[in-house]
């Protein structure tokens, strides 16, 4: 997972309350409504401000990226959640959320970024939710991806769970990353998945694309009326390939955030998960 810094990242307090008119531009829904859908739940069904949640930041490994915690609760909070980042760090941070009585913990390190729900003790990942949030923005832009061929740059760990839930979706998939081996394994892995070798290629090759990682991507490898939903930071495109493209779908944070989020109030609402949900039950033993 491409760690983020200070600088990648501040600028979303103050993008997130533009995302709802980016988001209703390119696939009709606000961010919330999206994230709902996402989740394959009716936002009717979901009280939002009835959660409070709290950011923890986490010292471990690389650190505390500077303006992490406030981006991610400038993000809740547009979902109409009660958001607050604890004063304290890592242990005594989250001893501080429970005490607070948060329904929710966001916290991340250098390996994982999940929501806890303490009523549950369940939580969801940002991995597999940013790959469900920007499958599902693609599948919005292009009004359906059944019987499609999608191709997904990077076959890391987001773009592995992207190829997935495309698999789901009914699409075809082709998977590139310049480490070519890491292709093979998902073809290997999944039916109706062909690596391809030639990264640039691959790009030229396909109209739909989900891009999972960090590289940059030249603007005279782009489909004229390409569709695009890119969760890979930093972003990769430059002035040709936004003129070539119908759309550009691209957040460094906020959308995976708000699918946690939901999932989050799913697991807290019906104390099992919803359709689709990645949740793993904590054990203490």
């Amino acid at each position: 997972m491409t760690r983020l810094t200070a600088d990648l990242i501040k600028d979303v307090p103050s993008h997130v309350p533009r995302l709802d008119d980016e988001l209703n531009d390119k696939i009709g829904m606000d961010m919330r409504t999206f994230a709902c859908y996402a989740m394959d739940v009716d936002i009717k069904d979901l009280d939002f401000d009835r959660y409070t949640v709290a950011i923890v930041p986490v010292t471990s490994g690389g650190g505390v990226i500077g303006g992490f915690s406030a981006s991610v609760a400038a993000a809740v909070g547009a979902m109409g959640m009660r958001s607050f980042v604890t004063g304290a760090c890592d242990v005594t941070g989250v001893a501080e959320a429970f005490s607070s009585g948060a329904d929710i913990i966001f916290m991340a390190d250098d390996e994982r970024f999940i929501a806890l729900n303490t009523r549950t003790r369940s939580f969801s990942d940002n991995i597999w939710s940013t790959a469900k949030g920007y499958v599902t923005a693609l599948k919005l832009a292009e009004g359906g991806l059944e019987g499609k061929t999608v191709l997904v740059i990077g076959a890391g760990r987001v773009g592995t769970e992207a190829v997935k839930i495309l698999r789901e979706e009914g699409a075809s998939v082709e998977v590139t990353d310049i480490l070519h081996k890491r292709s093979v394994t998902l073809e290997n892995r999944f039916d109706n998945v062909k690596a391809k070798k030639d990264v640039k290629q691959a790009i030229k090759d396909n109209r739909l694309i989900l891009n999972a990682s960090p590289g940059l991507i030249s603007g005279d490898l782009i489909q004229n009326g390409a569709v695009i939903s890119s969760p890979g930071v930093p972003y990769a495109f430059d002035a040709e390939g936004e003129r070539k493209a119908k759309v550009i779908i691209h957040d460094v944070l906020s959308l995976g955030v708000a699918v946690m989020a939901v999932s989050s109030v799913c697991l807290s609402l019906f104390n099992i998960p919803a359709a689709g949900v990645v949740a793993e039950k904590l054990v203490i033993s």
